[in-house]
């Protein structure tokens, strides 16, 4: 199937940003600018994130398959890698997100609030990355423990609509890395909210 300028424009934001994401945290942890807890914390991120992203892989086209394959080898596990990275950042927006709205300290107990605000994160982001995506670089499969939950909406590119499984996992992922920051060592002496402006 020929490629459009579309899908080289998605293969290559794909890879940069997850590369992007690498420089920026690994730039981060270098120079010290944010503290260790929350570089591991993307880091478990894209570990995480790597569980459905290969999974999906795994379970192969009958699951979910490509619209269009990528050039240079860049579809198949190279782009599940450079997903779960993605994963790992949208986990730490959610951060982001609770350091910019709720006082300090952060994640050094369990907090209703910092729960909501990276569940609704996860659920929201989730919504948003299939509308834009589902249909245009992949396909989710309708199957019986697959089933369509939302319909197509007005200007998604899914023929099929939205399934149960991709939404469930920014269900039970955001609790799951939470529960893990709670967890993670931290030395709150050194966060301020500049670090997160």
């Amino acid at each position: 199937m020929r490629l459009e300028p579309i899908d080289y424009f998605f293969c290559f934001g794909d890879y940069f940003v997850a590369i992007s994401l690498v420089i920026l945290f690994f730039r981060a942890w270098k120079n010290n600018i944010l503290p260790k807890y929350l570089i591991k914390a993307f880091m478990i991120g894209c570990l995480i994130g790597s569980t459905w992203e290969f999974t999906f892989h795994f379970l192969g086209d009958e699951f979910a398959y490509a619209v269009k394959q990528w050039p240079l080898g860049l579809s198949g596990w190279p782009k599940k890698l450079s997903h779960s990275i993605w994963d790992g950042g949208l986990f730490m927006a959610g951060v982001w997100l609770c350091f910019k709205y709720l006082p300090l300290p952060l994640f050094t107990r369990f907090s209703w609030r910092e729960l909501g605000i990276m569940e609704a994160w996860g659920i929201f982001q989730e919504l948003l990355v299939e509308y834009l995506f589902n249909g245009r670089v992949w396909v989710y499969n309708e199957l019986s423990w697959n089933p369509v939950i939302i319909p197509p909406l007005p200007g998604s590119a899914t023929t099929v609509g939205y399934t149960l499984i991709p939404q469930a996992v920014w269900v039970v992922a955001p609790v799951l890395f939470y529960l893990i920051l709670l967890r993670l060592p931290k030395n709150q002496s050194i966060i301020t909210k500049s670090n997160f402006h």
